[in-house]
């Protein structure tokens, strides 16, 4: 008769299961274990620089003034990358849908945040934009999608 809380399985047997659930275990770390940066990720990745992996912000932000050094070192990739920056609005507008908000004065590089809202933020305003790069032309850079806050 079997009774509850009886394991009627044959000794070895428990122990190949007992072998494969670590041997699944092991490989389950294995997987998800966190790789070291590749080469290209690195080169994305500067980590004194504006630019960072998607869905994620750089710890140093770009400013007005430095942008233009880095536009030209923006990697180049099929995966999308962000882009931090610090500065002065200096246009807000906003259609039905999205919020328009560009960040540095007309004689450098501008840059076009794509937002939802404007959150109450106006010409003159300091704020950080943190979106998802792409270069417009030679002095011009969008965020979309792009978070915006003041500072």
């Amino acid at each position: 008769m079997r009774g509850s809380g009886t394991n009627l399985a044959p000794r070895h047997v428990r122990t190949e299961i007992s072998a494969i659930g670590t041997a699944v275990a092991l490989w389950t770390l294995i997987l998800i274990w966190p790789a070291p940066l590749s080469a290209e990720d690195a080169a994305c990745c500067d980590p004194m620089g504006p630019f960072s992996a998607a869905e994620t912000s750089a710890r140093h932000p770009a400013t007005c003034e430095t942008i233009g050094a880095w536009i030209d070192r923006a990697p180049d990739g099929a995966e999308r990358i962000n882009l931090t920056i610090s500065g002065v609005l200096s246009f807000v507008g906003r259609d039905d849908a999205l919020a328009y908000l560009v960040m540095c004065p007309p004689d450098g590089v501008q840059i076009l945040c794509v937002a939802y809202q404007t959150n109450g933020m106006q010409i003159g305003d300091t704020v950080v934009f943190g979106g998802g790069f792409s270069r417009a032309g030679p002095d011009r850079i969008i965020l979309d999608p792009c978070l915006a806050y003041a500072e």
